[in-house]
């Protein structure tokens, strides 16, 4: 009798490919970099308005508090307050997986940053600054400061939008919520850069 041929096992069954690597919070490095970047931007012009405020001397901002109003612009710090707070919102609810308080909070953080537009272009025609005028120096630097706030605002408006609308679409989750935590990040340092602002130049004068 000729001898039994082996039987040939065939594993059917491929190795499973290994686990991707986790991906690099490339979005959330680059916020916090670019966040650092504009603040030593806004860093040097406090720098020069200090400088210039101190060499002038007496009358660096003319009638007081009749040419830069402290309630409006006080006003306008507790409406970004307002506004840090319904960000932070919009990061718990998206860790919690609920897309409606995602939603709802983004349309709110949205709806107060535009109340604080509305706000500072009033709080501009109030001042009422001349940039070739008689204080051509405080109006230079008071509009430069405040109006890199102001950009840097509706920059965290448009980034806010965006990975809100991703979310909308399903591309972040609990697991997955890098932008809209980057959005907060960015907002919340807008937000820090007005209340400086208002120390700086609006309570202090």
């Amino acid at each position: 009798m000729s001898a039994a041929t082996p039987a040939v096992v065939t594993d059917l069954i491929p190795e499973a490919p290994p686990a991707e690597p986790a991906r690099p919070r490339l979005l959330l490095i680059g916020t916090a970099l670019t966040v650092g970047a504009i603040a030593m931007a806004f860093a040097g012009m406090f720098a020069l308005y200090a400088v210039n405020r101190q060499e002038f001397g007496e009358g660096w901002i003319p009638d007081g508090a009749g040419t830069i109003p402290l309630t409006p612009a006080s006003v306008m710090l507790v409406t970004l307050l307002m506004s840090s707070v319904t960000v932070q919102w919009v990061k718990w609810a998206i860790a919690h997986d609920d897309r409606m308080n995602t939603y709802l909070a983004a349309g709110i953080t949205l709806v107060l940053s535009a109340a604080f537009l509305n706000q500072a272009s009033f709080l501009y025609g109030w001042m009422g600054w001349e940039v070739a005028g008689e204080h051509a120096v405080q109006a230079v630097l008071i509009y430069a400061i405040t109006g890199t706030q102001i950009v840097m605002l509706v920059v965290a408006m448009i980034f806010l939008a965006l990975m809100s609308f991703r979310a909308l679409g399903g591309q972040y989750s609990a697991k997955d919520h890098e932008g809209l935590t980057a959005a907060a990040l960015f907002w919340h340092a807008s937000v820090l850069a007005y209340a400086m602002i208002w120390a700086a130049i609006y309570n202090i004068k």
